[in-house]
């Protein structure tokens, strides 16, 4: 049966039933301007800065905007959705949109694709790249993430989203059955446009009872094949008779006993209305920690995903393939101080299925997918036996202080490879080995060293190739930074603006008390300090200096790392990559752990960069080789005019008299 919420709203669908352009309902209410006439708004960035408040709407646009990303023309974004390559090998790429807002509200999709990862180009232009947005009965609330099946209706890619009605929607919320439901909307113009299935049995929405009581969440669908599931199903006497090969996750919690993640099948292979629920996949208590390499499992799952990986990425075998490892990536919601109370989460995990068809995800080890200011991430196939990851980096202006002068919030991180990283030869006196952490181990037949086992995230080639062959390239001379390195030595050659990339390995003893790491976006009075503390097993960013302007968040970010010891080695490597794009700062170590956050220097010669040491000695020395500056990166929006706001509205009255979710 359909919700009996659904059934209240015959009047929002009368009004609705055309596919109007929710957002518009503020068309006509300009947002307030912040301009003054009695108070000068000065953006002169060669002196400190004043009262940035006074200034108008998007006056500060470009001034700390990213350049070389995936990002909205303008507005808010947040969360990637509807990730797929098309046809010609392109990538279509979808995000959460709020258009001529600085804030979240009734969501749409807006989206853009791209032959590389890397530059890209807007639907329908800079000024109507929204494709999917709130117009049916069912999705008035909001367009929420969804995932994409390949071959879906008619043999068209086809996507499975979250439909929003009006109502509380929130993990700390009552939420009600109803508020959020699972529908269907197909392209037949790769992405251009979408046709969403009508109202009612047999149409939409395709999943519309809640499988538990009294849900904190239910949203977020992910759709995936699985031959492996396949096959452990195949042994079992299912009750549900459901045989088609999609299967589809919807993320949530239950109240006062932790985060859920649901699994369903596709009924029958070839029809994509019906889906049956096998039972719950991933079980977790109530603010569950699996250990400080872990995070924190919270209240409730958001943003979940599912793959099978191995060395060379995406594994695609049904259970043959004994060096692969199932992988369940997920947002967690109210674990975590700070950051939103987010964390953006994985876990590998081992199968069990059980005898009624269910099939229950035990988590083997469990690690954080990003340690900054980044959530949602979703992971999606590209040819060539490849698992591809991209998510949401959010402002650090958490009261929206300056996000109307700045007119957007939110981008998105660079594309990411999945793989299984696998460290052989590992000594096992390596400290804190064997704890419970991020990570597994398996004895060598000689039992001499370890096998490590971790989950892999690196840049895509096709981004940093495109970064490098754009940038002018400093190759800088290997550094031994011993008693008479200085605190912060800048590099000989120096960035030219805030858009740059840097790489470098650091050799550290393997009893060293020594710290090093990059200062980035720096100036006399403006910094940000990147350093790796190896007795502490810390990356951290610090962030006390990052800006003159006050009202940003300046905390320390903070990342672990495990630099496993090599039997025989002397020494143990860092091996740092730093992209600077902007205000963002995205940081990769050794191919496993990322940290993603921002920095906003207001001064024009914040751009600085070079080395920094502390702690060194002519005993403690650290090694820095294959040093590198990308300087320039890349334009990522070639066919975009340089300003793309196109003004604020605000939804007023309207919103809440239809008891939509406003924006602001």
């Amino acid at each position: 049966m359909i919700s009996p919420l659904l059934k209240t709203l015959p009047l929002l669908a009368a009004v609705y039933a055309a596919e109007l352009d929710l957002p518009n309902l503020s068309a006509l209410n300009k947002r307030q301007d912040n301009s003054s006439a009695s108070t000068e708004c000065s953006l002169d960035q060669n002196v400190a800065p004043g009262d940035l408040t006074v200034c108008g709407n998007a006056t500060m646009f470009n001034i700390f905007r990213p350049k070389a990303r995936l990002i909205a023309p303008e507005g808010w974004m947040n969360d990637p959705m509807g990730m797929f390559q098309r046809a010609d090998g392109s990538i279509h790429a979808g995000y959460q949109s709020n258009p001529r807002h600085i804030q979240w509200g009734n969501i749409s999709q807006g989206a853009a694709y791209s032959p590389d990862f890397t530059t890209w180009t807007d639907f329908n232009g800079s000024e109507g790249y929204k494709t999917i947005w709130p117009s049916h009965i069912y999705d008035i609330g909001g367009v929420l993430d969804g995932t994409i099946i390949k071959n879906g209706i008619d043999g068209y890619p086809t996507i499975l989203y979250t439909s929003a009605s009006p109502g509380p929607l929130g993990a700390l919320l009552d939420e009600v059955e109803g508020i959020e439901t699972q529908s269907l909307a197909y392209t037949t113009d790769n992405g251009e446009s979408w046709t969403k299935l009508g109202y009612g049995a047999g149409q939409n929405p395709v999943i519309y009872e809640w499988p538990e009581k009294n849900l904190t969440g239910f949203r977020d669908p992910y759709v995936f094949q699985s031959p492996r599931l396949e096959a452990l199903l195949a042994n079992t006497t299912s009750i549900t008779n459901a045989t088609g090969d999609h299967f589809a996750t919807v993320s949530g919690g239950i109240k006062g006993d932790g985060a859920r993640l649901f699994l369903y099948r596709q009924h029958t292979t070839g029809e994509f209305i019906k889906w049956t629920y096998l039972g719950p996949f991933i079980t977790t208590g109530l603010a569950e920690s699996y250990g400080e390499w872990s995070g924190n499992y919270g209240i409730n799952f958001e943003a979940a995903g599912v793959a099978r990986l191995n060395q060379a990425g995406a594994s695609w075998d049904n259970g043959s393939d004994t060096s692969a490892v199932d992988f369940v990536t997920f947002g967690t919601e109210h674990g975590r101080d700070g950051h939103a109370a987010h964390w953006p989460l994985w876990a590998a995990v081992d199968y069990e299925a059980q005898e009624d068809g269910s099939v229950a995800a035990n988590i083997a080890y469990s690690g954080v997918q990003d340690w900054g200011r980044s959530y949602a991430y979703v992971s999606f196939p590209v040819d060539n036996d490849r698992q591809v990851s991209i998510g949401w980096i959010y402002e650090d202006d958490d009261n929206f202080v300056l996000a109307k002068q700045f007119g957007y919030q939110g981008a998105f991180t660079l594309f990411r490879d999945l793989f299984v990283k696998v460290v052989e030869n590992v000594s096992p006196s390596t400290p804190g080995l064997f704890e419970q952490a991020s990570w597994s181990t398996k004895n060598s037949t000689d039992g001499m060293s370890v096998t490590v086992t971790t989950l892999g995230q690196r840049v895509v080639p096709e981004t940093l190739a495109a970064y490098k062959g754009n940038s002018t390239v400093s190759t800088l001379a290997p550094v031994m930074l011993n008693e008479s390195a200085a605190a912060y030595t800048p590099f000989s050659s120096q960035p030219t603006d805030r858009f740059y990339a840097l790489t470098g390995s650091f050799e550290f003893g393997l009893n060293t008390t020594a710290k090093a790491g990059f200062r980035v976006l720096a100036s006399e009075e403006e910094y940000t300090d990147i350093w790796f503390d190896p007795a502490s097993e810390n990356l951290t960013v610090v962030r006390t200096a990052s800006s003159l302007i006050k009202s940003f968040g300046n905390d320390t970010e903070l990342a672990k790392v495990k630099l496993y010891e090599i039997v025989g080695a002397e020494s143990k490597t860092l091996n740092l990559t730093v992209f600077v794009d902007g205000s963002v700062i995205e940081i990769y170590a050794n191919d496993e752990v990322a940290l993603s956050t921002r920095a906003y220097p207001w001064l024009a010669n914040s751009t600085g960069a070079g080395l920094l040491a502390d702690g060194t000695t002519a005993g403690d020395v650290v090694g820095v080789s294959g040093l590198e500056l990308w300087d320039g990166l890349v334009d990522a929006w070639p066919a975009r005019p340089a300003n793309t706001s196109q003004g604020l509205v605000w939804d007023g009255p309207t919103a809440a008299m239809y008891g939509l979710f406003s924006g602001r």
